[in-house]
């Protein structure tokens, strides 16, 4: 029986023997899927700022202060923002997580090559992918307008998802979300401890700038993670939720992919 403690030291193994290669994937994916970007910029003084703290000042005054058309243009700058971001989103960063989890899962059993993380832009994956990631976001979308409760709950029950095409891309969309929400039936509060236990280092990663990150926490983090699915993908093997033929694993890549 697995434990969250065996899952860890595992996942410490497969990482430190492959530690370059695997900072290397996991740096590639954040910034693939928007962790490397950041922007920050303001046009208000120190002084109104200072005034709205010590209450001098109105937010609603502040922004009448502003001219109309600077108005409209941060406001459309917000809307772009927002389109953009979600066309990445939609068919860059969600493609980049099916990629990046191909490589830790593959990297438990042998050592892979840096272009794994963009597994699900090759070999005619592209668009299934794209298709059975959208639907995992709008489905927990959907469920967290009830409150955000049943959000966070199907949020889990989805969890295994970009897992289940990383190695197998040719299952039925219908049938990879039911794999998943049967694989995580039972696993939903493990899986919620996990990612508790690593808020320690991610306050550790956070007061070094980011750069903890991109050289420990990350990638250890997705290694974990890939021990955790394979340890409940075997367990629902093993209850006949799904079959071998259906996650058959991935000892050998089934195209080969360049090293970048």
């Amino acid at each position: 029986m697995w434990t969250r403690q065996l899952l860890k030291e595992n996942a410490k193994v497969a990482f430190k023997r492959n530690y370059w290669l695997c900072v290397a994937v996991s740096a590639i994916a954040m910034f693939l899927m928007g962790g490397g970007f950041g922007v920050s910029s303001s046009n208000t003084s120190t002084q109104e700022v200072e005034d709205i703290l010590n209450g001098q000042m109105s937010v609603q005054e502040l922004i009448a202060q502003i001219p109309p058309g600077v108005l409209f243009a941060l406001g459309l700058g917000i809307i772009i923002g927002l389109v953009v971001g979600l066309f990445m989103a939609i068919f860059v960063s969600n493609v980049a997580q099916v990629g990046c989890n191909r490589y830790f899962i593959e990297n438990r059993e042998h050592k892979t090559n840096v272009g794994q993380v963009f597994y699900g832009f090759q070999g005619g994956r592209y668009t299934s992918t794209v298709s059975i990631m959208f639907l995992q976001g709008l489905y927990i979308f959907l469920w967290s307008l009830l409150f955000w409760i049943p959000g966070i709950i199907k949020s889990y029950s989805y969890m295994m998802v970009p897992y289940i095409i990383a190695e197998n891309s040719n299952l039925d969309r219908k049938r990879v979300f039911k794999i998943s929400r049967k694989m995580m039936r039972g696993h939903k509060w493990e899986a919620f401890v996990l990612g508790l236990s690593f808020l320690g280092w991610n306050l550790l990663g956070a007061l070094t700038g980011g750069i903890l990150n991109i050289f420990y926490v990350n990638p250890y983090m997705h290694a974990t993670y890939a021990e955790f699915y394979s340890a409940v993908k075997a367990e629902a093997i093993q209850k006949g939720i799904a079959t071998r033929e259906e996650l058959p694993g991935v000892i050998a890549p089934d195209v080969e992919i360049p090293f970048v």
